[in-house]
């Protein structure tokens, strides 16, 4: 049962005390985003983490767990009983920055391109403000930097390494900020919320010649060009309509030189769906068809296809009661469901197959998408984002 009878007040207050830690706060952000770190290599990452959670009154930090590079705040761990969970992720993603920014990356080809430097001053923001109110807490709340979103899964690695049943977890909660959903406005959905997201590699292996005499070689090029093709082909004449899928070769690799036919050509893509079916068969008809089309063009190819995250399914009693809380804090014309699922992959998933979750978005009002080597967070948007996630630490 929700406590809204200090609603209007509470509200005032943490959003008082969070426009009183910007300065601290995009000074976080600002200093994650100069030094943006891939997926288990969040070292100077989680160090500034660490110092940040200790200089904090009354946080136990606990590094390392299940990752080296994972960090875990725990506020009220002597009131025992299931805690809550408020989940961030610490990794970049390897595009090289073009905002302009004075922040600007400092590592060629890292960036902080999916926000994720925002969601951690604001859960560092979160965890001094909620500190200051310890005594209001109905359980242990438990601040989780994780590491390795981005494709690696490192949901999946704290997990297996005991983290629910070590902090003895009742529920998650884990948000994103989000372009293209009006600024400060509120979207989440109960059920299904994210695709599942896989991960294809094709190699196909031709015969090298110069590019003066192409009918000596086998060019793997045109066998890659033909299965890029085809699998369109998959999805738009073999699947049902009524399915929802999409496949992306987001990059290829072949030769090293202009004026020569390479011996082989890789590609790496994505499959993104809901139905657990549809990726079968998608599966089965990529390895199937694949070393056909390569035989037919005289050129070998295989796949290694990996299931990689599974779809995120928001707990129903959890994000109804994730909502009214939303509609208090943010106001009822800023909170609405989202109209279906989203076909991004998000490894919370991982927590959301094994205890209650709720996964949220707050909108930036911006056009450029994530993983664009021009996107920001509105810096004006993380004390309100740390309001948020303090007022869940105490009413959830």
């Amino acid at each position: 049962m929700i406590d809204m009878s200090d609603t209007p007040e509470l509200v005032e207050v943490l959003l008082s005390q969070s426009e009183d830690l910007v300065d601290e706060m995009v000074s976080w952000r600002r200093e994650f985003h100069q030094f943006p770190e891939l997926g288990f290599e969040e070292n100077i990452t989680s160090a500034k983490v660490v110092s940040a959670l200790e200089a904090i009154d009354s946080v136990e930090v606990i590094k390392g767990f299940g990752i080296p590079t994972s960090v875990i705040g725990v506020l009220g761990g002597e009131l025992g009983g299931p805690a809550l969970v408020i989940r961030v992720n610490m990794d970049a993603v390897p595009i090289q920055e073009k905002t302009g920014y004075p922040f600007s990356s400092c590592f060629p080809g890292m960036m902080h391109a999916c926000g994720h430097d925002s969601h951690m001053a604001a859960l560092l923001g979160a965890a001094r403000i909620l500190s200051m109110h310890k005594e209001k807490l109905k359980r242990p709340v438990v601040f989780l930097f994780q590491p390795a979103e981005e494709g690696k899964g490192g949901a999946k690695k704290i997990i297996e390494e005991g983290f629910l049943s070590k902090f003895k977890v009742g529920k998650m909660l884990g948000f994103h900020f989000w372009p293209k959903i009006p600024y400060g406005e509120f979207r989440t959905k109960k059920g299904l919320f994210t695709a599942l997201s896989d991960r294809i590699h094709i190699a196909v292996r031709g015969v090298a010649t110069h590019a003066s005499s192409p009918h000596l070689g086998v060019d793997p090029l045109i066998v890659a060009a033909n299965i890029m093709l085809a699998v369109q082909g998959i999805l738009t004449r073999e699947l049902d309509p009524t399915k929802t899928a999409v496949i992306t070769f987001g990059q290829m690799e072949a030769g090293e030189i202009y004026n020569i036919v390479p011996e082989s050509a890789h590609l790496w893509g994505t499959l993104r769906t809901f139905s657990e079916d549809v990726r079968d068969f998608i599966k089965d008809r990529l390895e199937t068809m694949v070393p056909l089309i390569a035989q037919a063009h005289r050129a070998v190819a295989s796949v290694e296809y990996v299931k990689n995250y599974p779809s995120l399914i928001n707990d129903p009693l959890l994000t109804e009661e994730v909502v009214s809380l939303a509609r208090s804090f943010f106001g009822e014309e800023q909170v609405s469901n989202m109209d279906g699922p989203i076909l991004n992959g998000e490894d919370f998933a991982f927590y959301s197959l094994k205890v209650p979750s709720c996964f949220m978005l707050l909108g930036t009002g911006l056009d450029v998408g994530l993983h664009s080597a021009k996107y920001d967070v509105p810096e004006d948007l993380i004390p309100m984002g740390a309001a948020w996630l303090a007022y869940l630490g105490l009413k959830a």
